[in-house]
């Protein structure tokens, strides 16, 4: 059942990140199609393919968190026996939903309601800033 939902995430998240990848991909080919070949360039893609790359990146930090793909050194660790790797496994664990309930979760959380209460939006496509943060 765990597996079932960890997977759907994963379909979830891949389904959400590979699009806007592409947009962001378009949006920096015609930045520099229009800068250097057409003479002007357009002020929103710069911004859009910025804030496609917040979301892509932690979308991705997501994916790769849960595939146990992000970076470790494990060079003291694999050289400890099997029991205290498995310690090591539950402590690093630990350390990392403690960080994301307090630093991305809760401090998403403000962030985000601090900017929908000042009204602050981006300057070339007017978008609500906190839309952007809400990623977090």
């Amino acid at each position: 059942m765990l597996h079932r939902i960890h997977r759907s995430l994963d379909v979830f998240v891949l389904a959400l990140a590979v699009p806007m990848t592409l947009v962001m991909l378009g949006c920096v080919v015609w930045q520099v199609v229009g800068r250097y070949f057409l003479g002007s360039s357009t002020s929103f893609t710069d911004e859009l393919s910025r804030f496609l790359f917040i979301w892509v990146s932690l979308l991705g930090a997501a994916y790769v968190l849960g595939k146990r793909g992000h970076i470790a050194i494990t060079g003291l660790i694999d050289m400890a026996p099997r029991g205290v790797r498995r310690g090591f496994d539950i402590l690093i664990a630990g350390l990392v939903i403690v960080f994301a309930l307090v630093v991305l979760v809760w401090g998403g959380w403000l962030l985000v309601e601090r900017n929908l209460r000042l009204g602050q939006v981006s300057p070339a496509m007017l978008l609500p800033v906190a839309y952007v943060y809400a990623i977090i």
